[in-house]
């Protein structure tokens, strides 16, 4: 017989899976206090403070789900900037790099995630990335 079954929760989650990444629930295991800092999920990065196009997350996620993205290139050290470059499904054509704007977690304190999230969706996607220094980027053409 079956001694034990895994539980939905820990069953949810496999790697590469893609309907087990954007759009969960993440939850941390920093303690109680974290759990309460800010339950409105309201945080992120504010768009309007950047002096750049941009693309909401949200639409990234989307874009993601529907097999719209190319390539993300996030910034060094922790990756809480990135730019995506986006791709027709149809012609295949690949856009210009956009960074990922409005709601990008950020892991401040009013965020209620960090890149480290985005990375592993990306990953889970099977979208290729990579992580730049910014200032060594210039030097590798």
């Amino acid at each position: 017989g079956v001694i034990a079954s895994p539980s939905p929760a820990s069953a949810a989650y496999k790697l590469g899976d893609k309907s087990s990444v954007v759009g969960r629930e993440i939850r941390s295991f920093e303690g109680l206090i974290y759990s309460f800092k800010n339950t409105a999920l309201d945080g992120g990065l504010d768009a309007s403070k950047i002096k750049e196009p941009s693309v909401p997350f949200i639409e990234f996620g989307e874009k993601m789900k529907n097999g719209e993205v190319a390539f993300v290139e996030f910034m060094a050290p922790n990756g809480e900037t990135a730019y995506a470059t986006f791709k027709d499904k149809e012609s295949g054509k690949e856009s210009e790099p956009i960074r990922i704007g409005q709601g990008y977690p950020t892991g401040g304190k009013k965020s209620w995630s960090s890149p480290d999230y985005v990375i592993r969706s990306v990953s889970n996607y099977g979208v290729p990335y990579k992580f730049t220094v910014p200032m060594l980027a210039k030097y590798n053409s």
